[in-house]
């Protein structure tokens, strides 16, 4: 356990061990078709959110957070295969400032290469195989990866559906967002032997994570500063997301106009580049941006009572600190 040491200076070395065992355990081996894209997809980074959030809560609960790394290297790599698969879905081309697997090798290579990580990502748990929690941590990852691809069904499935509402996009984001935040700290949790309702608690505050991060997001698509989120201002509404905010402006569009440009959008499946302005012009006047704000806080303060219903360590304020760090990110 910590003692007076700051929260990020113990948040960096954390990361640091999980980077050095995720180097560690990747393999390097043939045939190199399959393990170069592993080890670029993962070599790539990102926030690294998940494997956090394993260690993390095993912290929490028991105060020695190094026995998930393992268990956290596990959802990392969970979380990095379905990055590979959805870029194959989208025909996206870069990820992470570059090249996306399936552009740099081919589709057949993404394939395979998702396909290896999911059996890595359960290999990394034989870690805990003599521990009793070894069932629970595989079924918390079985459950995971079930929940993401169904949650990534909705979302394909929303790119042709014209009515969707706000309850098709909780469920959608509840599955495809929340379930690996959920599973990370399910696996932090059963590696240091949590309670059944230190677990339920722990479930609940991800959940409750991931629905804010998710609206978060759709929020700073419009809002963030550019050259810091790193793609273009607008970029779901060209796209044709349903994001939050423009399923709610449908919900509370009166004005004529403003009704005419909402349904383009759902008609048309996006927007022009020009049309971001308007819409957004519509957001500020139907207070769009606070209701959704207002939401992130709701989501928030539910994830916050679920922490605090734990017992008090310099873990589980971490795991408090980074609901206020996510309720003032701006890309």
């Amino acid at each position: 356990m910590i003692k007076n040491m700051d929260s990020k200076t113990e948040q960096k070395r954390l990361l640091d061990l999980i980077e050095s065992r995720l180097k560690e355990i990747i393999p390097n081996m043939n045939p190199q078709e399959v393990y170069e894209p592993f080890r670029y997809i993962m070599a790539e980074g990102g926030k690294r959110i998940r494997p956090m959030l394993a260690v993390l809560t095993c912290g929490c609960i028991c105060g020695v957070p190094e026995k998930a790394i393992d268990a956290a290297c596990s959802i990392e790599t969970m979380h990095n295969f379905t990055l590979v698969h959805d870029d194959i879905m989208d025909n996206s081309s870069i990820r992470r400032g570059k090249e996306t697997v399936h552009k740099k090798w081919d589709e057949s290579v993404g394939i395979l290469t998702g396909d290896t990580m999911v059996g890595y990502s359960y290999r990394f748990l034989e870690t805990y195989s003599n521990e009793t929690s070894y069932r629970e941590m595989i079924k918390a990852l079985t459950t995971a990866l079930i929940e993401v691809a169904e949650g990534q069904t909705y979302d394909m499935q929303f790119n042709t559906n014209k009515n969707v509402e706000l309850k098709d996009y909780f469920l959608m984001i509840g599955k495809k967002t929340s379930a690996l935040l959920q599973g990370s700290v399910l696996l932090g949790g059963n590696c240091a032997g949590a309670s059944k309702e230190e677990l339920t608690n722990l479930d609940e505050y991800a959940y409750n994570l991931g629905i804010a991060f998710q609206i978060q997001d759709d929020l700073l698509d419009i809002t963030a500063n550019q050259a810091k989120f790193g793609k273009q201002i607008g970029q779901d509404l060209i796209e044709g997301k349903k994001s939050y905010l423009i399923l709610k402006a449908r919900e509370l569009a009166e004005d004529k106009n403003d009704i005419q440009l909402i349904e383009k959008f759902f008609n048309d499946n996006g927007l022009q580049k020009e049309e971001i302005q308007k819409m957004k012009s519509i957001y500020e006047k139907l207070n769009i941006f606070e209701i959704a704000q207002n939401e992130i806080e709701k989501y928030l303060e539910v994830a916050t009572q679920s922490i605090n219903k734990l017992k008090k360590n310099e873990y589980t304020e971490i795991l408090l600190d980074l609901l206020k760090s996510l309720n003032k990110r701006n890309y």
